[in-house]
């Protein structure tokens, strides 16, 4: 059993989106403790002092800032689960990531997406990637002839209503549901004209009192627009594919790395959005739920490979590339003495960075020598 830090944005405090991991670890023995991290919207960031003590250090999304250069100079054990979406690959080129990844080299990264894993992999970092599906209910929901949408206005600048009138210009709707709520921190929503309410059938909402009222307007459509141009997991558009509903996304991450266009869902190019042809919806449907049924089967079985790569110390992974400066950790600026870790000394004398002046006031340099009993010249 290990006692594991779960550092997480406490937006998903509310979404629940990322239940599903420290779920599965605890269903595997092991104890997780929870760290909301509200330092997104002002509020104080986790320091590394309060999960320190854990043997893992798992942190999503969000991170603890770092304490000198390396994460791996704190812990034996720190994995970071970045999300796709936070880089805005969508928007085209960026400059290079390399500053943002440095601090997790030498330790490792659980990605949910391929894009992700490639871009990690790139910069030397140890990463182990798997696709999550959700439940399947055993049965289906049934088809309701005709077509009916759904789509929830999260990002008013990025994929507003506007966006998939475009999409559905030359189609026939029997009914539209557009939910305007629009993500904290972006602009409200710009409703569909009285025109288009009639053309398309639209109903609209800007709240629903629960999870259920929300789900029962859901289960009434069977074609799904995903809300944003990009996810990090994308639960929502996987839990319409789990119903069997059409899902029609933009192609980018992590859409496209689960819709195949045509196949089990439709992509179509954010930038230049044009009107698609949705006369084999049903089809798409069920082959969409068929994918997550086979692939929520992959997920269970890759469970006990994700578990042991979260378990395993990093050094161990690392094996061949170049020697970890710290085997054993050392809690730099974590306050308090503590005794020489066993072979420190060996470390010291064979480690060119503890003989080098160049270093010489590096912290984890003057924290060894101090507990060392050594001058810090």
């Amino acid at each position: 059993m290990a006692r594991i830090a779960y550092v997480d944005h406490s937006f998903h405090q509310t979404t629940r989106s990322t239940d599903f991991l420290p779920d599965l670890l605890t269903r595997h023995g092991h104890v997780v403790e929870r760290f909301w991290d509200e330092a997104w919207r002002g509020g104080a960031p986790i320091e590394f002092e309060r999960v320190a003590s854990h043997e893992v250090v798992l942190m999503f999304q969000s991170y603890c800032p770092p304490r000198g250069r390396y994460f791996r100079h704190l812990h034996p054990n720190v994995i970071y689960v970045p999300m796709l979406d936070q880089f805005g690959l969508w928007r085209g080129p960026h400059q290079n990531l390399s500053a943002f990844w440095e601090p997790f080299q030498g330790s490792k990264v659980l990605n949910f997406s391929s894009a992700a894993h490639c871009m990690t992999g790139g910069f030397g970092i140890v990463s182990h990637v798997v696709r999550y599906y959700r439940p399947v209910s055993p049965a289906p929901l049934p088809w309701r002839e005709g077509l009916h949408g759904f789509f929830w206005v999260r990002r008013e600048l990025e994929l507003p209503w506007r966006t998939i009138r475009r999409l559905i210009e030359n189609t026939r709707f029997d009914s539209f549901h557009v939910h305007m709520a629009t993500d904290p921190g972006t602009p409200e929503a710009e409703q569909p004209s009285s025109e288009e309410m009639a053309r398309y059938n639209i109903t609209l909402s800007t709240w629903f009192e629960s999870k259920a009222e929300l789900d029962a307007c859901l289960d009434r459509a069977n074609i799904y627009f995903a809300p944003r141009p990009e996810e990090g997991i994308g639960q929502s558009f996987l839990e319409a594919m789990a119903r069997g509903q059409c899902v029609v996304a933009p192609d980018q991450g992590t859409m496209n790395e689960y819709i195949v266009a045509g196949d089990n869902g439709l992509l179509y190019d954010v930038h230049d959005p044009r009107p698609l042809d949705l006369s084999q919806a049903a089809r798409l449907g069920a082959n969409a739920r068929e994918s997550a049924r086979a692939g929520r089967e992959r997920w269970e079985q890759a469970e006990s490979a994700l578990v042991r790569y979260v378990l395993t110390p990093s050094e161990a992974l690392y094996e061949g590339r170049y020697r970890h400066p710290l085997p054993e950790r050392i809690p730099v600026a974590l306050g308090g003495p503590a005794p020489p870790p066993s072979g420190l000394r060996r470390l010291v004398r064979e480690h060119a960075i503890f003989r080098s002046t160049r270093f010489m006031w590096h912290p984890m340099v003057q924290a060894a020598r101090q507990w060392l009993g050594r001058s810090h010249g």
